[in-house]
């Protein structure tokens, strides 16, 4: 057995020598040449092949990386809208909030800020809102039948219904408020001023000898409980009736849209 292995060793030393001679010589060269050039283009193409793999893989990579930059550049753009838009909502209020905190301290009322947490009674034709609900009620000293203003002062409804936390205020397009009014520096004339249609309001019985045009504004007469003297309701737009009639219509519009009443407040006793 050990004179068979030495055997096979000194046939693995032989053809090793051999080889090495062959090598040192040269005698391979023709065979390593031909071995080369039907290698070649095999590795040539395994190569190829390999290479446009990777490509294609870093390319594929590349693309999902990009989708995921343009999903995170499109919810931070998204983000910084909603936060925009936020900022513009808080500065809104903030300025109608001091529009009415500059006049309400002014004439020294006492008064409650609410928020307006919904609207309702829309009219049919134009979608208006005729009614809101505040944020305040009972608790916060609110009854029926008191005044409620938006910005710069101006009379935008009454508290026609209240519960403990919230109140549901009749704006003054809706025909179911109705306010004592009466001309800016016109004491004598008087009358009720109530919605029209939803749209705009009427001053009805105005005497034929009252001193009434367009552009005139219209304030609370102070006649009725709850609503103090001279709060703005709106604007004369139109004077109906004709030369010979002993009364005259007055058409007065709101100078505040109802759709953009966001804060509130009303006035107390």
């Amino acid at each position: 057995m050990i004179n068979k292995n030495k055997n096979y060793i000194w046939v693995y030393v032989a053809v090793a020598g051999l080889l090495i001679f062959l090598f040192l010589f040269k005698i391979l060269s023709p065979f390593e040449k031909a071995t080369r050039q039907l290698i070649n283009p095999v590795l040539k193409t395994f190569y190829s092949a390999t290479t446009k793999l990777r490509m294609k893989y870093e390319e594929r990579a590349s693309k999902e990386d990009l989708a995921s930059q343009i999903e995170n550049l499109i919810e931070e753009r998204n983000g910084l809208i909603e936060e925009k838009a936020r900022w513009q909502a808080l500065e809104e209020e903030n300025g109608v909030l001091r529009e009415q905190l500059g006049f309400l301290t002014k004439k020294k009322y006492h008064y409650v800020v609410s928020n307006v947490v919904s609207r309702g009674d829309l009219t049919d034709s134009n979608r208006i809102s005729e009614s809101i609900i505040i944020d305040k009620g009972s608790h916060d000293g609110i009854y029926n039948g008191l005044g409620v203003i938006g910005g710069n002062g101006i009379v935008i409804g009454k508290v026609v219904e209240t519960k403990d936390n919230i109140a549901k205020v009749y704006l003054t397009n809706n025909s179911h408020c109705k306010l004592a009014a009466t001309i800016l520096g016109d004491n004598k004339t008087s009358g009720v001023v109530e919605g029209e249609l939803g749209l705009t309001m009427k001053m009805g019985f105005v005497p034929q000898t009252a001193d009434i045009k367009a552009g005139d504004l219209i304030v609370t007469s102070g006649l009725e409980e709850g609503i103090p003297r001279g709060l703005v309701i709106g604007k004369v737009a139109e004077i109906k009736g004709e030369s010979n009639d002993p009364w005259r219509l007055a058409i007065v519009e709101t100078l505040i849209d109802p759709d953009d009443l966001t804060i509130v407040s009303v006035i107390l006793p």
